[in-house]
């Protein structure tokens, strides 16, 4: 599974999470800091500080700001967009910061930083991905929008419906689901998951391409996570 090439109109949002050190994950974040014209980074919170550390820098700064010390509030006050209300996390406020840049072209939206320091948000940030497709869906409904969630293993893309993949034989993916009622039909992977239930996240884990072509058929729209590890 390949990666955003930052093409045109890429946002990119690094989450406080651990800092991209390798591979694609550090190379996307380098590059859209580099490219300012098409490309837009959104820090969230401290997350700005390990840019900073790292020679980079972020367009935007959004949360509510428990994790970036008062002098750098100060500091960077000209990129903040603060929000104060606890419903939802830095990473979901980042992502409706996003939202609202985009315009009527084709975008990409990167997630990175999202995973490591703390498992509860590492969770919570990967299963935010299938609501924020849905919600671009229905924002968006006749634009390209292409979301996913890089790390320094692997990526993630949410899936709302039958979808066909195209990878290399021996190619490595999981599938994880969020509805009990859903049945995915498999073709051109190891292992079916035509009789797989969804009530548990290992239920469609640790498969791997038999064909170049694969098809997940959905018995209905649903919110779903596939993972390809580098």
């Amino acid at each position: 599974m390949k990666t955003s090439g930052l093409s045109e109109k890429t946002i990119v949002i690094l989450c406080d999470g651990d800092f991209p050190s390798k591979g694609p994950a550090l190379k996307i974040l380098k590059k859209a800091c580099r490219a300012k014209k098409s490309n837009t980074v959104i820090a969230c919170d401290g997350a700005i500080l390990g840019l900073v550390k790292n020679g980079m820098d972020a367009d935007w700064i959004t949360g509510d700001m428990d994790t970036l010390p008062k002098k750098y509030q100060q500091k960077f006050k000209s990129r903040i967009h603060k929000e104060e209300e606890q419903d939802y996390n830095d990473l979901a406020k980042a992502f409706r910061l996003a939202m609202s840049l985009i315009d009527n072209t084709p975008h990409n939206i990167v997630i990175l930083g999202a995973t490591g320091k703390r498992e509860d948000h590492t969770l919570g940030n990967i299963s935010y991905l299938p609501f924020f497709a849905q919600t671009l869906r229905e924002k968006f409904p006749h634009q390209q929008i292409n979301l996913s969630m890089v790390t320094d293993y692997g990526v993630f893309v949410p899936v709302l419906n039958t979808t066909r993949l195209k990878g290399e034989i021996g190619d490595r993916i999981s599938i994880f689901a969020f509805d009990q009622t859903l049945q995915i039909k498999s073709e051109g992977l190891e292992y079916k998951t035509d009789e797989v239930v969804f009530d548990l996240w290992w239920k469609a884990t640790l498969n791997t391409f038999k064909k170049r072509d694969v098809l997940l058929e959905f018995s209905h729209p649903a919110k779903a996570l596939l993972y390809f590890p580098f």
